[in-house]
């Protein structure tokens, strides 16, 4: 997985690609948030939704160019497969652009994770904009979203990333955990009853995190556990085993336990604060916003 994988292999094959109607790259909504970020970014012809949700998510968090990101998430819900190429509805697929035509890759990094950072950043943006005709307009889209979560989700309640697969990370299950929590608050804002169901996924995401990721003895998640075998985290290594600390923090898994969410933030920063500079731009942006979100709770 891109937040998973430390190598990362993009095979690109001209069998694979889906030739889309040509485009502007001035008229692209995920390049136009992209171009936001162009000194951070290496690739400015590969569109990959989870990158590009997350530098829209932080536009929203420092409330900039939220007409860019609407763009966005509109492009992001006129993309979605139905169905993909494992049978899969509500998934989308990598992009990239080719002498100014879009192309699909026909392939994805992730579904859990990739639905639950869209749908935690569609959940911020409607929080900052008041944009509740968003909703209205592309319901079912939403529904067809969120589902993935549970489709995804095993019997010991983690979801698994991919449907041809058994590997489940820690990254994933809490970014599923908060797009499971988006998805229930924008019911709230259009006035909808509550969902018992999304309720009982989000309730069981959470715990098996905590049940099965989670090890005492070293006060550290495991960032990934496939069948019987778990990816055991080490402080030292950044990614994605520190990284991955982060998650629980940000999603907020650790409500109900505030002493171990402030010892997993403080010996984070005590070890990588000073190296933030360095870190890929979505680590980077990721980083910052958990930092505030941990500097508000401390001050209250």
């Amino acid at each position: 997985m891109k937040k998973k994988k430390i190598l990362r292999l993009i095979l690109i094959s001209s069998f694979f690609l889906v030739a889309l109607p040509e485009m502007s790259s001035a008229e692209h909504a995920a390049l136009n948030i992209m171009k936001l970020y162009a000194a951070d970014l290496k690739d400015m012809h590969a569109l990959d939704p989870y990158l590009v949700s997350m530098l829209a998510l932080n536009e929203v968090d420092h409330n900039r160019h939220t007409g860019e990101v609407r763009q966005f998430i509109l492009w992001y819900f006129s993309k979605l497969n139905y169905s993909d190429h494992k049978g899969l509805t509500g998934t989308i697929y990598d992009y990239v652009i080719e002498n100014g035509r879009e192309r699909s890759t026909n392939s994805y990094d992730s579904v859990d994770g990739y639905a639950g950072i869209f749908l935690h950043l569609v959940h911020q943006y409607v929080l900052g904009t008041g944009d509740l005709d968003i909703l209205r307009d592309n319901w079912s889209k939403i529904e067809d979203i969120v589902y993935l979560i549970p489709f995804l989700q095993d019997k010991d309640g983690l979801t698994k990333a991919l449907l041809d697969t058994n590997a489940k990370y820690l990254m994933d299950n809490c970014e599923s955990y908060g797009g499971v929590s988006a998805y229930i608050g924008l019911r709230t804002l259009l006035g909808k009853e509550s969902s018992t169901y999304y309720e009982h996924v989000r309730n069981a995401i959470k715990k098996a995190v905590l049940a099965h990721l989670y090890e005492p003895r070293n006060g550290t998640f495991d960032w990934a556990v496939e069948n019987d075998n778990k990816s055991p985290s080490n402080w030292k290594r950044f990614y994605p085993d520190a990284y991955a600390q982060l998650f629980p923090v940000y999603f907020d898994l650790l409500a109900g336990n505030p002493k171990l969410k402030q010892r997993l933030w403080k010996e984070f920063t005590k070890r990588y604060a000073a190296k933030v500079s360095g870190f890929p731009i979505e680590q980077r942006i990721f980083y910052e916003m958990t930092k505030r979100n941990m500097e508000g709770i401390l001050r209250r």
